[in-house]
């Protein structure tokens, strides 16, 4: 199902209220694809996958410099927390009720594996996960001038360019399996939506190589292809289930392979 205006109600319900830290925060996860198509200069290809959850990756210390905190903003546009663990401090989620919005935030995670999640501003948890400096490092900025049920936002956003998203997700996927169908649905929808597209985003992705560890660009090379081999492999199939376009079944399977295995040696 596709992106509705309920949940663009509900992301840009949330962008109007931390405005203040717009030039701060990143949007991460599903929404990526669907702002770079609604408002920035990638054409639409594909149906886009709804989605409620609005990821937002955050520095690691986030200072408030005279504003409220995020919390506080928050909390006084209706958002109440849900708590989930027993560790100290517990992974944080901002829900609303209407519109259905789940918000959580996440930052970096240094070094060795710590706490789960870490107090980024007072009053405001991040859970710390590997990778996520790729999306807060390595953002491009999409205009959004938009109405939508008495909610303006007339702001610029930040967001992970298509080859750190795509990095990014590749390197999650063994920790991501349960989510593997929409991750891989994400990459190729970013990756297949112009031609230009499916050699500019490689050829960047090979340049992120230099920022970060060689291992990590290995890793993502041996994820994506333990999803799409030569031949046979379940990558297909996943993307294939998030998929409302018009191609048939088996043709967009094999299209799926093709443009995935074009991918995985380009970036060879």
């Amino acid at each position: 199902m596709e992106v509705g205006e309920s949940e663009l109600l509900s992301l840009l319900r949330t962008l109007d209220t931390l405005k203040p830290y717009l030039e701060e925060i990143v949007i991460v996860g599903g929404w990526v694809p669907f702002l770079y198509r609604k408002y920035g200069e990638i054409p639409a290809r594909h149906p886009s996958v709804r989605t409620t959850d609005i990821d937002i990756a955050v520095p690691r210390q986030v200072p408030a410099k005279g504003r409220p905190t995020v919390d506080d903003l928050l909390s006084k546009a209706g958002y109440t927390v849900k708590l989930f663990g027993s560790d100290s401090p517990p992974i944080v989620k901002y829900e609303l009720a209407t519109p259905a919005t789940e918000i959580e935030f996440i930052t970096s995670e240094i070094g060795k594996p710590g706490k789960p999640a870490i107090f980024v501003q007072p009053g405001l948890i991040a859970q710390a996960l590997r990778y996520v400096q790729i999306l807060i490092e390595n953002t491009k900025q999409i205009a959004i001038n938009d109405s939508i049920s008495g909610v303006n936002v007339n702001s610029l956003i930040r967001v992970p360019s298509p080859a750190a998203f795509i990095f990014q997700k590749a390197l999650t996927l063994p920790q991501r399996r349960l989510k593997a169908a929409k991750d891989l649905y994400y990459i190729f929808d970013l990756l297949d939506s112009t031609t230009e597209m499916q050699s500019l985003i490689p050829a960047e992705i090979r340049l992120l190589q230099a920022q970060y560890a060689t291992k990590w660009f290995r890793s993502a090379i041996r994820n994506l292809e333990r999803y799409f081999p030569g031949s046979g492999g379940e990558g297909p199939a996943l993307v294939a289930t998030q998929y409302t376009g018009d191609m048939s079944t088996e043709t967009f399977r094999n299209y799926t392979q093709r443009i995935f295995r074009d991918l995985i040696e380009r970036l060879k």
